[in-house]
This record gives structure tokens, sequence and C-alpha cells, in this order.
């Protein structure tokens, strides 16, 4: 066991020695490196000491070279400003005669460029030597530069501006809204020009009255090209095209009018149409019209310009942000409009006018004009209102005003229709002395058929008017309106035309009258289901209504056969063949009377008229009906019985003949 722990022992000990060795192998390793940091320290605390005694030897030159550095771009600063001020004094003499002679065609960019320098020149004197000659100069040749500018700028405008063609505007009032026409009132290049122009008078020269020039040229050329337009569709110097308006909504195509209300005699209404190339009618184009009447003259001259007045507005006023600065638009584009809105408005109110008076005359043909100058006015509205925007005045208030004007005269219009109606007098002298359709009728139901080319905007006028047609929930308000309107048209209608029916002192022909009218208004309602049913959203029975009355007047027509029926009348008991004298006179009297009667109404009602074929044809085959088969049952009662001695004096006609001539009834020339 001592053993053991004599060898670990020695082991410790080899151990420890080893350690110490190692110890001091360190111990030395760091003195080394103590020895070289402090060595290194002094070597760089020697180069700080050199590098500070470099720094303050270098120090004072590169103060004084950047010194001279700053002296020298001074220097360079100072000669070029000097070049610039020695140009300034030379810039009037430079350029003054190029300024004078203008800017070259094609070229206003090299025009502008003069233009500035003379503007920087006149400046600097301006600043710096404000009494100087060489600013008097400066000023003076900028003065006529802008005075060159500006006759260029009209110069430009005169040369290239332009009337829009006839045949372009026509395209743009039969275009259909969704349709886009391009108006290039000036070429690319020329717009590009007068853009810089406008651009540099405002921007540097600080001068406006380049707008006075614009305004004032376009709006001239938008007159010229509304005049032209309008001249074209009066005088028909180029189709007229149809258009559906622009809400888009269905419009039935218009039938001609038929001026009937006029008492007077009148102009015949002039065919108008437009050509391409040419304002002047030809036989060529006269051939090749679209047929048109108009009760007012100037109505579809007005309608066409109203759309295309808009867009050539809209045209310009995009030339116009193009060309003018934006700061200025929409000074500029409110004195362009004015002079051509004054016109449009001035032509509006004269249209209202002459409405007026037309329809004093009872010629109620001129509300359909006023109406139909009115849809164009309530659809464009609102595109005018939104065009004319935040400019000063609110002109779009114009046409506003111009609207209610038209809405003003049309209803008022169509309640003194409705009054016309009911007071047309009743006088003999303006009766048919045949018993046919009257005027008034035949031109009521035409008005009526013709409004329901405008039923829309008849329908709104009168929906204010119209407190059940307000409250109405099972159509639409205004149709309910304008259903309503139609029943106390033709209401009073029926009543006038029983009055008048009164002025007849015969009572067939009385009822003559009202058959024939009252059948007329039945079968064209019944032809015009659009009209029939606006009518039935207030009267749903109004057809049967007419239908009844027709039935009526042919059963009151039958009654003008009782004499003669009277006279067919036989007794259930077979007469004798030898006849009392008594008898023979009763029998003699029967076919005296009846040949009488016969002969009486065949003379007085073959004058009458019943214009409708079937009509005719069903009242004389109820005449038929009625009267033959009694006078076929007198004859051969008596016909072989002795009860003359000259049957032929009584027995003057055959069942043939006495069909034969009651077929002949309402027949002038049998």
């Amino acid at each position: 066991m001592e053993e053991s722990v004599v060898s670990r022992r020695l082991e410790y000990e080899e151990k420890l020695e080893r350690d110490r060795q190692n110890l001091q192998n360190i111990k030395d390793a760091m003195a080394k490196s103590a020895a070289l940091s402090t060595n290194m320290a002094s070597i760089l605390n020697s180069f700080e000491d050199r590098l500070l005694r470099l720094e303050n030897s270098v120090q004072p030159v590169y103060r004084r070279t950047q010194t001279l550095t700053r002296l020298q771009d001074n220097v360079a600063i100072t000669l070029r400003e000097l070049g610039s001020i020695v140009e300034y004094h030379h810039v009037a003499d430079e350029v003054d005669q190029p300024i004078r002679d203008g800017p070259i065609v094609g070229d206003i960019e090299s025009y502008l460029k003069l233009m500035d320098r003379v503007d920087k020149a006149k400046s600097f004197f301006q600043e710096n030597n404000p009494g100087s000659m060489e600013l008097a100069n400066s000023a003076e040749t900028f003065k006529i530069g802008v005075e060159k500018l500006l006759k260029e700028f009209r110069t430009i405008l005169q040369q290239n501006g332009k009337t829009v063609p006839v045949k372009l505007m026509m395209d743009m009032a039969a275009g259909n809204a969704d349709d886009e026409i391009i108006v290039e009132h000036l070429p690319g290049r020329i717009q590009d020009t007068l853009t810089k122009i406008a651009n540099w008078l405002v921007n540097s020269a600080f001068n406006t009255e380049f707008l006075a020039v614009y305004f004032q040229s376009r709006s001239t050329l938008l007159n010229r090209s509304m005049t032209a337009l309008r001249e074209a569709v009066r005088h028909g110097g180029v189709n007229l095209p149809t258009k559906k308006p622009a809400s888009a909504k269905d419009t039935p195509q218009r039938r001609p009018a038929t001026n009937l209300f006029r008492r007077e005699q009148t102009q015949r209404p002039r065919r108008m149409s437009l050509r391409d190339k040419t304002h002047t009618p030809t036989a060529a184009s006269r051939s090749a019209q679209v047929p048109l009447e108009e009760s007012v003259e100037g109505t579809y001259a007005f309608v066409t310009s109203c759309s295309v007045f808009y867009q050539l507005l809209v045209s310009e006023r995009q030339l116009m942000q193009a060309i003018i600065p934006p700061q200025h638009h929409k000074t500029c584009f409110q004195q362009l409009l004015s002079t051509p809105l004054d016109f449009f408005i001035a032509e509006g109110e004269n249209l209202n006018s002459a409405v007026k008076r037309v329809l004093s005359r009872n010629d109620y043909q001129a509300v359909l004009s006023g109406l139909k100058i009115l849809q164009h006015l309530q659809q464009l509205l609102p595109q005018y209102q939104d065009l004319m925007k935040g400019l000063q005045g609110d002109p779009a208030s114009r046409i506003s005003v111009l609207t209610s004007l038209f809405e003003n005269t049309c209803h008022k219009s169509l309640m003194e229709f409705c009054d016309y109606v009911k007071a047309d007098p009743d006088k003999v002298s303006n009766m048919p002395k045949d018993g046919t359709v009257h005027e008034l009728t035949s031109s009521t139901i035409s008005f009526l058929q013709q409004c329901m080319e405008l039923k829309d905007v008849i329908g709104k006028l009168l929906l204010p008017h119209d407190a059940a047609a307000q409250a109405s929930r099972t159509c639409a308000p205004s149709r309910k309106a304008l259903g309503s309107y139609f029943n106390k048209v033709l209401h009073v209608l029926t009543q006038n035309l029983e009055h008048k029916s009164n002025c007849y002192e015969n009572p067939a022909l009385q009822t003559i009258f009202r058959l024939n009218n009252f059948h007329f208004i039945h079968k064209s309602l019944t032809k015009s289901t659009d009209v029939l049913l606006v009518l039935e959203e207030n009267t749903p029975d109004i057809e049967d209504n007419y239908n009844d009355m027709v039935g009526r007047e042919r059963m009151k027509y039958q009654k003008v056969w009782s004499k003669a029926l009277n006279c067919l009348m036989v007794s259930d008991q077979l007469p004798k063949e030898t006849m009392s004298k008594s008898e023979r006179e009763g029998v003699k009297e029967k076919f005296k009377g009846f040949n009488t009667e016969v002969d009486d109404l065949f003379r007085i009602q073959r004058s009458y008229a019943i214009p409708d074929e079937s009509l005719r044809e069903s009242v004389r085959q109820e005449n038929i009906e009625l009267i033959v088969p009694f006078y076929r049952t007198l004859l051969e009662r008596y016909g072989n019985l002795p009860f003359t001695k000259n049957p032929s004096k009584y027995i003057r006609h055959q069942v043939t003949d006495v069909e034969r001539i009651l077929r002949s009834f309402f027949d002038a020339s049998a």
C-alpha cells in the first residue's frame, strides 16, 4: 500500500513541476508582449506628432487654394453675368427687326424665343436701370412683339376658322345618344400654334386681350353655323333626317299633320329637306325630300338646332380647353356662348309667340309644334345645365325659363282645345248637308292620334293639374293624366255632336248625323289601339259605350219607317174574294200610302251620306230586312184580289223593286 502512495506522490510532483514550467513560459511571453506594446505606442506617438506638424504646414496652403478657387468662380460668374448684361444692351437692336416682321408661318417657337430674350432684357433694365434708354427700347420692342402675336392669333383664327358643314350638323341631329361625332374645328398644327401663343401671352406677357379675340371669333362662327343650319332646314336645302329623341324612349313616327282646325284658308306647309353639299334646293333634292308639315314655321329648324347647338357647344368647350390656359376657361366659355345663346333663346321665344298667334286663330295644330319643341327642350335641359355648371349668372337657367314658357303655352293650349271642342258653335252653315262626319269629329280624333306621338311630354305636362292621376297606383301617373284628358275631350265632343244634330229639322238626318259621327269615333278607336289603351286607363268600357251609342242611333233610325210600316200592317184574317167598298178603299190606301212614303224617303235620303261602306251596307240591309218581308206579305195578301180596276196604279213596285230602291238609299247618284 505504501508503494501505491509513493507512486501517486511522485506522479503529483511531476505534474506540479510541469505546471510550474508552463507558468514560467507564460510569464516570459507576457513580458515580451509588454515590451512590444511599449515600442508600438512609442512609434504611434511619434507618427502622430509628425502628422500634426504636416497638417500645420499644409493648412495655410489649403486655405489659400480654396480662396483662389472661390475667386476664380466669382470671376467666371462675373464674366458670364457681364456677358449677359452686355447682351441685354444689344438685344433690342438684334431682335427688333425680326420681331417687327412678325412670326414666320409654321415656326412660332423661334419667334417666342426672341420674345423671351426681349422679356429678360426688359426685366433686367426695369430692376437695375429703370430710366435707361435700353429699357425704353426693350419695352417698345416687347410691346410690338405682343401686338404681332395678338395679330397672328387673330389672323390664324380668321383664316382657319370655318363654319361647321350643314351635312355634319344634320348627322349630329340624326345620331343616337351613343353616337360620337367629332368636330375638328381647327387642324392639329394650327391648334398647337394657338395654344403656344395663348400660353406665352398669359404666362410671359400677362396679356389677356387674345381672349376677346378668341371668343368673338368662335362665337361668330358658331352663330353662322347655327344660322346656316336653320336656313337649310327652313328652305329645304338638305335631307332632313329622322331622329329618335335623346331620352332613348320609343316614340311612334310622326303622321303628316293635317291642319283641320283652321277656318280660313292657309298657305300649304312646305316640304323640307337638307341636302349634303349646298343650301339651295334643286329639282333633284326636292324629289328626295321627306314630307314634313308644320303649322308654325320654323318648328323643325328649332327642334333640329336644339340638339345640334348643345353638341357644338360641347365641341367648342373642348377646343377652348385645348387652346386657352385653364385659369381663363370659365370666363372665356361664358363669353363665347353668350351671343349664340341669346339668338337661341330669342328664336325659342319668337316661336312661342308664333304658336300663340296661330292658336289664337283656333288652329290647334300649332300646339303639336309647341309640344315637339317642349319635348326636345325637356330632354336636353339636364345636359345644358351640366355643360354650363359653374358659369356666372347660370346661363342654363335661361333655357329652363324657355322650357317653362313652352310648358305654360302648351298646357293652356290643351285646355283651350278642350274648351274649343266643347263650344264649337251649332250653326246650320257649319253643318254638312248630307249628315256625314263633321269636320270637328275627324280633326279631334286626328289631334288625339297625333298626341300619342308626344304622350310622355303631354302626360307630364298634365300631371301636376290632375290630382286623381297623381294618386293612381294602377298605372303610370302621367299616362293616367293623359287618359283623363282624352276622355274629357271625347266627352265634350260627344255632347257637342248631340247638340249639333239638333240643327237639322229632319229627325232622320239628325239620327244619320249622330250615327256617322259616333261610328267614326268608335271605328277610329278600334284602329288606334294606342289611343284606346290610354282611354281605357280611366274608362275601361269606353269602346263598348260608343258601340252602344251606334246601336241606339241605328234603332232610332228605324223609326223613320213607322209610317211605311203602318201602311204594310195587315190583319191575321184572310180577305174575302168579294171585298166591300170600304175594304177596297182600305187596301188602296195601304198601297198608296206605302208608295208615297217610300218615294219620299228615297227622294230625301238618297242625298244623305254614310261614308263608311260597311256601315252604309249594314243600314241598307237592316232597312231591307225591316220593310221587304211586310211588303211581300201585303203583296201576297192583296196583289191578286180585285180591289181596283187599275192595279198598276197602286201596285207600282214588286218585291225586287222595293229591295232595289232600299239599296239605293244614301247614294246621290241613284
